[in-house]
């Protein structure tokens, strides 16, 4: 298809999935969160959007130099840069940092969410300090999962810490989105 085609396509999923993490999206107050391989960052837009007090945290690709990683077609995957570029474009002014893909970060939030990057391409254990450190009592972890031995294996690891709490049917054959608090 066209360009603009493959942009609403874009556009499409992001509100899809936006909307499938809605009713489980922390009802309160929410000062700040992350999302972990936020891509083009549409996703943190519309969450944004859900809370226009909190800060976006959004951890991808190196927005600063090397990339980390390429698609099968050898091109870069989108990073923080592209998803900064699209915050100050749709939303001027709003509260959004972009940080490189470190594992040792803590950043205090009350939601952390990964679509199809934590969990599903990089194993459970690469961002599990993080969320450990810095999701405050209370907070909500949405991540999906790929299924079969890597998502069970992600589900026990994910429960040594969290509370889990619900499946989001996405309707997908590949990864279950899973919703998880912090009872700590």
């Amino acid at each position: 298809g066209t360009g603009i085609e493959q942009a609403e396509r874009r556009v499409g999923r992001y509100k899809q999935t936006f909307l499938s993490m809605k009713p489980w999206l922390p009802p309160g107050l929410v000062r700040d969160f992350i999302d972990i391989g936020c891509g083009t960052g549409g996703i943190a837009i519309l969450v944004a959007c859900h809370y226009p007090q909190a800060t976006a945290h959004l951890i991808d690709g190196d927005a600063w130099g090397e990339k980390y990683s390429y698609r099968p077609n050898g091109r870069p995957w989108a990073d923080a840069g592209v998803a900064l570029r699209l915050f100050a474009e749709h939303l001027p002014g709003r509260a959004v940092k972009a940080w490189p893909p470190d594992p040792a970060l803590t950043i205090p939030c009350e939601l952390i969410y990964s679509n199809c990057s934590w969990g599903h391409h990089y194993a459970i254990e690469t961002y599990l300090d993080l969320a450990r450190h810095s999701l405050r009592p209370g907070g909500t972890l949405i991540v999906d999962l790929r299924l079969g031995d890597v998502g069970k294996h992600g589900r026990d690891t994910l429960m040594t810490r969290f509370a889990y709490v619900a499946d989001i049917d996405v309707g997908e054959k590949k990864y279950a989105r899973t919703v998880w608090r912090n009872t700590i």
